[in-house]
C-alpha cells in the first residue's frame, strides 16, 4: 500500500468516525425525558393562567424557553411564554402561560432545551383550545390538518411511557465518553499506521540508492582492472 493511499484511506475513515460521533451524539441527546410537556395535553380546553408542568433537563443542559403559536402557523412564528430559563427542571413546573390577552383559537404549545453543544430539543403539545370569552365544548374537537376544520373527538388523558434505563445503568454521556475515546485510539492507531508505511518507503528508497551506488563502485573498480 502506497503512502498517498493510505493518506487517503486516513482522511475517509476519519470523516466516516466524525459522522457516527454527531449521529450518536443526536441520539442521545433526543432520549425521552430531556424535554418533556406533561401538563396541558393535547385538545385541552384551557383559559386564564395555565401551570405548563414537565421536565427540562440533560447533562449538556444550557437553558430553555415556551412558546406558543397558531394551529395554522405557515410563517412559522412564535412567541414567547416568559423569559429563557437557566434551572433545569425534572417533573416540576416549567412556567405560567397568561392566555386572558390571547384570542380564542386552537394553538401549539412548544418547548425547547438548548445544550452546551448547540443541540435543541424540541417537544409540541397541538391543538390547544383557548377558551377565554366563549364557552368551552363537551366534547374535544381537533383540528383536521388537510382541510383546516375541526372534528369532534372526546378528549382523553393517556399516561406517558417512563424513560427506560439504558443497559448496565450508564447514561448517554458516558456511552457518548467511551465511544469517543474508542474513535480517538482508532485515529491514533491509523496515524501510526501511515506513519510507518511512511518511513518504510523512504527506507526502502535509502536503500536502493545505497545498492545502486555500490554496484557503480563495482563496476567502476573493474573498468579501471
Amino acid at each position: 500500500m502506497g503512502f498517498s493511499k493510505a493518506i487517503r484511506l486516513l482522511n475517509i475513515l476519519c470523516f466516516t468516525m466524525l459522522g457516527v460521533v454527531c449521529i450518536v451524539s443526536q441520539a442521545a441527546a433526543q432520549a425521552p425525558g430531556y424535554a418533556d410537556i406533561r401538563e396541558p395535553l393535547g385538545g385541552e380546553a384551557i383559559d386564564g393562567v395555565v401551570t405548563i408542568e414537565g421536565s427540562a433537563s440533560h447533562p449538556s443542559f444550557v437553558s430553555y424557553d415556551l412558546s406558543f403559536s397558531h394551529s395554522d402557523n405557515p410563517t412559522g412564528t412564535w412567541f414567547l411564554i416568559g423569559d429563557p430559563v437557566h434551572t433545569p427542571v425534572t417533573n416540576g413546573r416549567l412556567g405560567l402561560w397568561d392566555t386572558t390577552g390571547i384570542t380564542d383559537g386552537f394553538y401549539t404549545l412548544r418547548l425547547r432545551v438548548h445544550l452546551s453543544n448547540n443541540i435543541v430539543l424540541e417537544s409540541f403539545v397541538e391543538g390547544l383550545r383557548i377558551r377565554n370569552s366563549t364557552a368551552i365544548e363537551t366534547a374535544t374537537p381537533q383540528p383536521d390538518r388537510v382541510t383546516a376544520t375541526p372534528t369532534i373527538a372526546l378528549p382523553t388523558r393517556t399516561p406517558r411511557p417512563t424513560p427506560l434505563p439504558l443497559p448496565g445503568g450508564s447514561n448517554p454521556s458516558t456511552v457518548l465518553r467511551t465511544f469517543t475515546g474508542g474513535i480517538i485510539a482508532g485515529v491514533v492507531v491509523l496515524l501510526s499506521l501511515g506513519i510507518y508505511l511512511f518511513i518504510r518507503r523512504r527506507s526502502q528508497e535509502r536503500w536502493a540508492v545505497l545498492r545502486m551506488r555500490q554496484m557503480l563502485r563495482k563496476a567502476n573498480r573493474k573498468k579501471r582492472r
